[in-house]
């Protein structure tokens, strides 16, 4: 066997401790170390920050979509985007954001959006707010990561949201000639706890603030972008008239705005709509009378005290759901994203105006600040990985979940995912409304003996629609699905086990999906 050499002490640590430190420092290699020790402290730093920042100012979010028929050949008219950290997506780009200003200690940064194509001043279509919806996350990111030292504050992010707009609106007129239609917008960009928010056209934007003392709190919804995009305003109907074109009322008494071509549009604003967009939208004699530019606004949240939740919509849902209606719908769902954007979808879908248009509602709930975020990282996760959690909940199934039958009954199952979901809030708002009228022992030990037994609501709702076996079973174990481990949870599917996993002993859930169809759960251990 040989013995060691040049190469295996210059490869290995054993040369550190056998060489002389002046001949090291000459070598560069303390620097070199130090170096690389230097940036795995950083790395570590912030990699603590982002797991703090993860906990300490958390969102629970949802969205649902409902009219448009999808799986015939038809695009969807809106789309949305939910983004729950914009660092990682930033990271994967090659974009980093700034480190400056209101970034600063890798603030948590989230995007929620949605592009509707029915919000445009002709015939709606689904091709702009498809490539919107594509191109805003690298457009943004771009124009953030541009931000120079010092200029990272709220009125610079603000103009950031106005320019990625302007930048998506040129570049469907200039570069993609194939787009005709065109569509409205609402954004909203979190970065720490400031709201910027950006509505362009006839979307909706509305925010959710509670106020009032505490035995008789009032919940007001504080519309984001209500200040543009109506033809009916005084301030749009300057700027069309100004420039060539012709308000007038309508029959049902909406106005409308025509050009000297003699198209009528119903919106003032939008991105694409080319033939509305003078000479950068390439349309041969048209004249610019709809713009592109959002109304823009910044927001310090409160996080979960004042403020208590954000709802994006559509157009139709913003036509035919009132900022009071959607409010008082989040609030009695509330910290439940899913069924509350179902619900008012579902509104907004029921209303005449809005058959065969596209229904769709983001909805951002604001968690309370836990003060858990002190411990130590490290730990909370290995509780969090060794953790196990106590369910019961009520089942009921879709035609397009995994085992369409429902054995309790032994029959098929042929109503749609909506039509469970539609069972399944009101089913919440049964169970909701009777936990209010309970009153728990102040002893904690006792409040988790009270909550394993079921209560008769429970009993009866489970008995009548559960469409699985665990609602066969007697007494205290009905709808039981007993000690589940993480990768029992697992096997549910993601939403299924973050749901569980969040729930407080006590709580039900909000809507949860898995292969065997949608849940509410109500964690009893």
């Amino acid at each position: 066997m040989s013995g060691p050499n040049a190469s295996n002490i210059v490869s290995s640590n054993a040369g550190y401790s056998g060489t002389a430190l002046w001949k090291l420092k000459q070598q560069g290699a303390i620097q070199n170390f130090n170096k690389i020790v230097e940036e795995q402290e950083e790395q570590k730093h912030q990699a603590a920050l982002d797991e703090e920042n993860s906990e300490s100012l958390r969102v629970l979010v949802d969205a649902v979509s409902l009219g448009r028929a999808e799986g015939v050949g038809e695009k969807p008219m809106v789309r949305h985007l939910i983004v729950k950290d914009l660092r990682k997506v930033a990271a994967r780009s090659k974009q980093p954001l700034p480190t400056g200003g209101l970034f600063e200690n890798r603030a948590p940064c989230m995007l929620f959006a949605l592009f509707d194509g029915q919000s445009c001043a002709e015939q709606p279509g689904p091709y702009a707010a498809e490539w919107c919806a594509k191109q805003v996350i690298p457009k943004l990111l771009r124009n953030l990561s541009a931000l120079p030292p010092g200029y990272e504050n709220a009125t610079f992010i603000k103009a950031t949201l106005t320019k990625t707009f302007e930048d998506l609106d040129k570049e469907i007129l200039r570069g993609q000639p194939a787009i005709h239609d065109g569509c409205g917008a609402a954004i909203a960009l979190i970065v720490g706890e400031r709201l910027f928010s950006a509505v362009c056209g006839k979307c909706t934007a509305i925010i959710c603030e509670a106020g009032g003392p505490p035995q008789r709190i009032r919940y007001v919804p504080i519309a984001l972008g209500s200040n543009q995009g109506n033809v009916s305003m005084p301030d749009e109907q300057k700027f069309l008239t100004e420039n060539g074109g012709v308000v007038f009322q309508a029959e049902g008494g909406e106005f409308r705005v025509s050009s000297p071509s003699g198209a009528v549009a119903a919106v003032s604003r939008s991105l694409g709509d080319r033939a509305w967009k003078g000479a950068d939208g390439g349309v041969p004699g048209s004249i610019k009378l709809i713009r592109g530019s959002p109304e823009t606004r910044v927001t310090e949240l409160s996080w979960a005290e004042r403020h208590q939740f954000l709802v994006l919509g559509s157009a139709p849902v913003g036509d035919t759901v009132t900022p009071e209606d959607a409010i008082n719908i989040g609030t009695e769902f509330k910290d439940k994203p899913r069924a509350a954007s179902g619900e008012i979808t579902c509104k907004a879908a029921e209303a005449l105006q809005n058959n065969g248009a596209q229904c769709t509602a983001v909805v951002v709930c604001f968690v309370p600040k836990d003060d858990k975020v002190a411990q130590p990282p490290a730990a909370k996760k290995a509780r969090k990985e060794a953790e196990s959690v106590r369910v019961r909940h009520i089942l009921v199934k879709h035609r397009d979940c995994g085992q369409p039958f429902d054995p309790v009954r032994n029959r098929p199952v042929v109503r749609s995912r909506e039509e469970a979901e539609a069972v399944l809030r009101e089913t919440l708002r049964e169970l909701t409304q009777e936990a209010k009228s309970i009153k728990l022992p102040a002893d904690a030990s006792k409040a988790k003996l009270a909550a394993l037994q079921p209560t008769p609501k429970y009993v009866s709702l489970c008995k009548e629609i559960s469409e699985c076996t665990t609602a066969q079973k007697g007494g205290g174990m009905m709808g039981d699905l007993g000690w589940l481990s993480a990768d029992q949870l697992a096997r549910f599917g993601p939403a299924f086990a973050e749901i569980a996993k969040s729930l407080g002993v006590g709580q039900w859930s909000d809507l949860a999906s898995s292969e065997h169809g949608i849940h509410v759960l109500q964690r009893i251990a």
